[in-house]
């Protein structure tokens, strides 16, 4: 999502169509679905001989051939070549700044990519289709009490050491800092495994496991967007949960560390580069620590 966040934003600025290239799903859609076409999106999918063009600065004869690639590979910066990829080492501002007729590739995991386009980019990424009954009954709900939202990212996280960052003092903590704040707090847990939660999570407060809508948990998404007070993990799925919920009065508790700060443990899963995770967190969101020595990390 934070890639199509910085497509529709960079289509707008330039005021210029955008496609995306949905090739990565003809061999991969096993790990994880296209879950676009369940919003609001208004983009097409780019062909081959489309994607070919822009990269090799294709044109209808051969003067022009040239001419565009010496402008866009030698007078152009290199975030106006035709081809961009984002760089993982360090936050740039300046991928804003790319012009029509880029093929752009990366990750963009911040809201500074597309902060100008707020508006636009949460109305994209709205749903086009209603909530199930169930699904209404539950925003009715939560919308009348202290409703927190609790996200636990399991699954293959828990193999990767450097995502699996969220302890289960990290949660304590996040519960501790709403209850002495906040009354009547009401807990609803969402998760890829939410037996495991059940199992060995617990708490004082009432709790509620949102388990009615698997395998489709991109109505979870949409119950996400409904809640006023969320804790989060390092997952980019609650972190779109909770941005697009309705910012009046919004808390968000996220992990202090969205990767392990032990850079060493994880630049070999980034082709031996460091990367850089700062801008991630939106600066009003709460940080808890979630890198503490004596934690519990969770394990199966």
């Amino acid at each position: 999502m934070f890639q199509a966040a910085y497509g529709l934003a960079a289509a707008r600025r330039l005021n210029v169509e955008l496609k995306f290239d949905l090739s990565w799903y003809d061999e991969y859609s096993h790990h994880r679905q296209y879950i676009l076409d369940r919003f609001k999106v208004n983009a097409a999918k780019a062909t081959e001989k489309e994607i070919y063009d822009i990269v090799t600065c294709n044109a209808s004869n051969f003067v022009s051939y040239r001419w565009n690639r010496f402008n866009r590979l030698t007078l152009k910066p290199y975030y106006q070549r035709p081809k961009v990829v984002e760089s993982l080492e360090k936050f740039d501002i300046n991928y804003t700044k790319i012009i029509d007729n880029t093929y752009v590739e990366g990750y963009f995991p911040s809201r500074d990519f597309f902060a100008d386009q707020l508006g636009f980019v949460k109305d994209q990424l709205s749903f086009k289709t209603q909530p199930s009954e169930t699904s209404r009954r539950f925003i009715e709900k939560i919308r009348t009490e202290n409703a927190v939202a609790i996200s636990f990212r399991l699954g293959d996280f828990l193999q990767t050491p450097f995502h699996n960052v969220a302890s289960i003092e990290y949660y304590q903590r996040c519960i501790h800092y709403l209850a002495e704040r906040y009354t009547d707090l009401r807990f609803y847990f969402f998760s890829d495994d939410l037996d495991w939660v059940k199992a060995n999570f617990k708490t004082n407060h009432p709790m509620e496991f949102m388990d009615f809508n698997q395998p489709d948990y991109m109505e979870d998404l949409r119950l996400l967007t409904h809640f006023k007070f969320h804790i989060i993990p390092s997952s980019t799925f609650s972190w779109w949960g909770a941005f697009l919920a309705p910012d009046g009065g919004k808390v968000v508790l996220c992990p202090e560390h969205w990767l392990h700060p032990d850079k060493d443990m994880y630049k070999n899963h980034f082709g031996g580069k460091m990367v850089d995770y700062s801008h991630v967190l939106p600066a009003e969101w709460i940080k808890i620590p979630n890198i503490v020595a004596g934690d519990h990390y969770i394990s199966k």
